[in-house]
């Protein structure tokens, strides 16, 4: 799988590798859905690969494995002595799956190579686990490598972000994202328009048979004010509780729609503020309570209209 709005940053970190520029703490920052995480795999998999040096002025100008090698091999069985994924467990990344990555990457090299552990959302360090990393990253041993990804890159201290290069990862021309959707059999549509910039989160959506439920409240969102009742609504929500915020997104991009035209500072600012509440009570507004909130919405935004 090729991601094309990637391509730009696969030559500028290439090109790093080849002038011997290449920092040993790479931070990949960007929205859900962008390609962070490829990126970081795709990246580890390059520089524990043994044909690296021939891969990179072979022809494609990117750090991609060969796929052939011993190295490649161990890789793809999930097996290779030389790399380590870490992964939140639960909301947080805990200091002893920091520990072990420090620990690993002082031992040798089991493929006489690099070593590379890669760090998927990053953010989700706590703040001892984010100072047991520091050491690792101040004093970086020889051909060991850090990969970290992260969507919010606010919360994490800046002195990790200092030692790291960061590398924002986004779709900056959404043709690109809409013709790789579209090779995955992903019809172009007015619901998914909002997300082309994070191809990967449609992608996602398509794997989980959920598409035809975007849809779903993508019509309800545009027809919200005129539901007689909202039972449709209230039953995919209740069925799916972390489809509210896409439906949220939806009805507020319909009703900033219709008050583009009206130059009313004070009905803008009632209805962002109707629209924020609704938003930060989501997450207690569900099961009984969400019948009585989306009609409360309902009425208020009505009003506006």
């Amino acid at each position: 799988m090729s991601l094309p709005w990637l391509h730009n940053v696969e030559l500028r970190l290439a090109k790093s590798f080849v002038s011997q520029r290449f920092h040993h703490a790479q931070l990949f920052s960007g929205s859900v859905g962008v390609g962070k995480f490829y990126l970081a795999e795709q990246l580890a998999d390059a520089l524990l690969c043994q044909n690296i040096t021939s891969q990179v002025s072979g022809g494609t100008g990117k750090l991609v494995a060969c796929g052939h090698c011993k190295s490649c091999g161990l890789t793809k069985a999930g097996t290779h002595p030389d790399k380590r994924l870490i992964q939140a467990n639960g909301h947080s990344i805990g200091v002893d799956d920091i520990r072990k990555i420090s620990e690993f990457m002082n031992h040798s090299s089991a493929q006489n190579g690099n070593k590379v552990a890669v760090i998927e959302n990053a953010d989700k360090m706590t703040t001892a686990s984010a100072n047991a990393l520091l050491k690792t990253l101040e004093e970086p041993s020889n051909r060991r490598y850090l990969i970290l990804t992260t969507s919010q890159p606010s919360l994490l201290p800046a002195t990790v972000l200092s030692r790291c290069v960061k590398t924002p990862i986004a779709v900056t021309d959404t043709h690109l994202s809409q013709s790789w959707l579209t090779s995955l059999n992903i019809p172009i549509s007015p619901a998914l328009s909002l997300f082309y910039t994070q191809p990967l989160l449609i992608s996602q959506w398509q794997q989980l048979e959920q598409l035809e439920n975007i849809e779903k409240l993508y019509e309800l969102a545009i027809n919200f004010t005129q539901l007689e009742d909202f039972d449709n609504l209230i039953v995919l929500i209740n069925k799916q509780p972390e489809l509210i915020k896409i439906f949220i997104l939806f009805l507020t991009q319909e009703v900033k729609n219709k008050l583009a035209t009206v130059n009313d500072y004070d009905t803008y600012q009632h209805l962002q503020q109707t629209l924020t509440e609704f938003s930060k009570n989501s997450n207690q507004v569900l099961g009984l309570n969400l019948p009585l909130a989306i009609t409360k919405l309902a009425y208020c935004l009505r009003k506006i209209e």
